[in-house]
């Protein structure tokens, strides 16, 4: 066990300090990615499932990714230490980046596994599993080293450690001790989903503390899910006449704003297990599903968390502008002739500052209180149904004046009659029909004469102090003429 490393699934995946290769070109979209970058980009246990995902590309001639400088596939390899690099799928020396020994993967595999593959630890997980499977009714068929040959004309063959059949599968079971290559992973597992059985990997003990490169090929490439068979389990399998393994996986947990792991070993029947012959997996707790589950969850809960800072943040901004906008109103309104004018103006030009800042203000450093204070009026008078800081006594009179010397505020005027809901009040106060006239008389022009327009600082003024009431209604018919229609 020295010298083994061991990293949490969830940890991001890291690269060699040097790689041989340091570019990758995506055939098929023609971008050039640097592999260190590529590599961190990935969690751990999707760096795992990209090199074999990648790897089965590679060798069915489909190659996603090439070498950018010599073109040839390459594939995701790991070191020792678990850190990722990229392979050629083959070297002949016409590039400078070497990724290969000069001994072949069967070279090495004949050497690492000669005498090794029916070693006495191996017999005896082999000797637990038959005897495991053979208490069980369920299972017929159940033989040691029993020959698969491809069906279909296909060539090749497969001596599984135990084979056996349910009513509705057929399994090969393989007992793995020792490190294996990702060639012969995804060769079985290629084999017997052409044969339309599923391979179900069996080890004689695990730990997620101390993983080795093959556990984890085996862990993440069936979900999550690994099943250990040894002396505890057969005992148990003969106590209660069914077959029983010792199955470890990971269950991902919500943990503040992030997703955790936790792993659960756990001893389970056969018939709690999950058969995908298609994925070649074989599960008991599918982790894919809850993990997609939880992100999901955080996500909704993250999204209602902003919509929440949005909301009260929208709001804490309508009280202030409230605040303001009530506090200009009872400036604007409360003339006195106690009241000096330079301490008034001072007083003026700090509240036009605040308007400015959130896009309100009168323009320019010296803003007019006078026009200021008018339109505070008009507003309040629009609002009461009657003059307010006008010397007049109806609202006729005021529309008279408002034609003749502000003709700019005439429009706002009426938008504000109609939303206020005081627009009868100008005609019953219009007894000699003479506005009525004079409204009549230049309705034409209100929409496309500039003397009917404010100037843009004032109109936003005025807009933001009546709550918007000064404003042609959305989505109220569109028409120009709608504009002298709410001005009379």
């Amino acid at each position: 066990m020295v010298g083994n490393t061991t990293v949490d699934p969830l940890a991001w995946a890291s690269a060699v300090i040097k790689p041989e290769i340091d570019e990758v070109r995506n055939t098929r979209t023609g971008h050039v990615f640097d592999v260190r970058r590529l590599i961190r980009a990935f969690r751990y246990e999707r760096a795992i499932l990209l090199r074999q995902k990648l790897k089965a590309l590679v060798k069915r001639d489909e190659a996603r990714l090439v070498c950018a400088t010599c073109s040839v596939p390459v594939y995701v390899a790991c070191s020792t230490t678990k850190q990722f690099f990229f392979r050629h799928r083959h070297e002949d020396g016409s590039c400078p980046a070497i990724t290969r020994a000069q001994l072949s993967e069967a070279d090495i595999r004949a050497m690492k596994y000669r005498g090794a593959q029916e070693s006495e630890a191996h017999k005896r997980v082999k000797a637990l599993l038959l005897r495991s499977l053979s208490i069980d009714p369920r299972f017929s068929d159940v033989a040691p080293e029993k020959t698969w040959k491809a069906s279909e004309g296909l060539a090749g063959l497969r001596r599984p450690d135990v084979s056996a059949r349910t009513d509705t599968h057929r399994l090969a079971f393989e007992v793995q001790l020792s490190t294996t290559f990702m060639d012969v992973v995804l060769s079985r597992k290629e084999f017997y989903r052409t044969e339309g059985a599923a391979l179900v990997w069996v080890l004689p003990y695990f730990h997620p503390s101390y993983r080795r490169m093959t556990d984890d090929d085996i862990l993440f490439g069936n979900n999550s899910n690994v099943f250990v068979v040894d002396e505890r389990t057969a005992a148990a399998s003969e106590a209660a006449g069914t077959f029983i393994m010792t199955c470890w996986y990971r269950k991902p947990v919500i943990q503040g704003d992030e997703i955790i792991d936790e792993w659960v070993e756990r001893m389970v029947r056969w018939d709690e297990v999950m058969v995908d012959v298609d994925r070649q997996a074989n599960i008991v707790f599918d982790y894919a599903q809850e993990a997609a589950r939880l992100r999901e969850e955080l996500k909704a809960a993250r999204l209602e968390r902003i919509a929440a800072a949005k909301d009260a943040a929208r709001q804490a901004q309508e009280e202030r502008e409230n605040e303001l906008r009530e506090q200009v109103l009872r400036f604007l309104l409360n003339v006195s002739s106690n009241d000096g004018d330079l301490p008034r103006y001072k007083t003026w030009l700090v509240l036009n500052d605040s308007l400015r800042f959130i896009g309100y203000g009168f323009d320019g450093d010296n803003p007019d209180l006078q026009t200021a204070t008018r339109i505070v009026h008009l507003i309040e008078s629009a609002r009461a149904g009657k003059p307010v800081g006008f010397r007049y006594k109806s609202l006729a009179e005021l529309g008279h004046h408002l034609i003749h010397q502000h003709p700019e505020l005439l429009l706002a005027f009426g938008y504000m009659l109609r939303k206020f809901g005081t627009r009868d009040a100008l005609y019953s106060d219009d007894r000699t029909g003479k506005l009525r006239v004079k409204l009549e008389a230049i309705r034409s022009d209100l929409s496309r004469d500039p003397k009917y327009r404010m100037a843009a600082d004032e109109e936003r003024f005025c807009a933001f102090l009546s709550g918007g009431a000064s404003r042609k209604s959305r989505p109220e018919n569109d028409n120009p003429d709608n504009s002298s229609r709410a001005a009379a």
